[in-house]
């Protein structure tokens, strides 16, 4: 089989998570395939600087944001360590279809799978709009689980 260098987005959704189980099978048939879960955070835009007293108000919400995305890395990775594989996984923040792309480009992935839609556990808005423009603007092949 082709080596292979495969970009995995999570959200937490059921529809990521299934992409998750999707990959796992491919790398099992496929020694030469590297991979690496992405979860993408919201931008720090929409965690405005307001301060109260000396502390961002703000700062409470942030840290449980970077929790529960460290969760969804957790669970999502937890599907390839149960299955004896061994997965990269990073966290960023910001735009998720700009993210998912620039991480595409900088690291030189070949492959994109990712949950053709769902709903985040961090956002709890669909995402059908992130995965129609990362399949669109993408410079490398996607494969949609639904």
């Amino acid at each position: 089989m082709l080596k292979s260098k495969v970009l995995l987005p999570s959200d937490g959704s059921s529809t990521s998570l299934k992409a998750a189980a999707y990959a796992a099978r491919l790398m099992k048939m496929n020694k030469d395939m590297k991979l690496s879960v992405l979860v993408v955070l919201p931008g720090d835009s929409i965690l405005v600087n307001s301060k109260n007293g000396g502390e961002n108000i703000m700062e409470p919400l942030a840290r449980e944001i970077q929790d529960r995305g460290r969760e969804i890395l957790q669970k999502t990775v937890e599907i390839f360590s149960n299955e004896g594989l061994s997965v990269d996984g990073l966290i960023d923040r910001g735009d998720p279809a700009e993210v998912i792309l620039a991480h595409a480009e900088r690291g030189n992935f070949d492959h994109i799978i990712m949950g053709s839609r769902g709903v985040s556990e961090l956002r709890g808005v669909e995402l059908g709009s992130v995965s129609h423009k990362v399949i669109h603007l993408a410079n490398c092949r996607v494969t949609l689980v639904k």
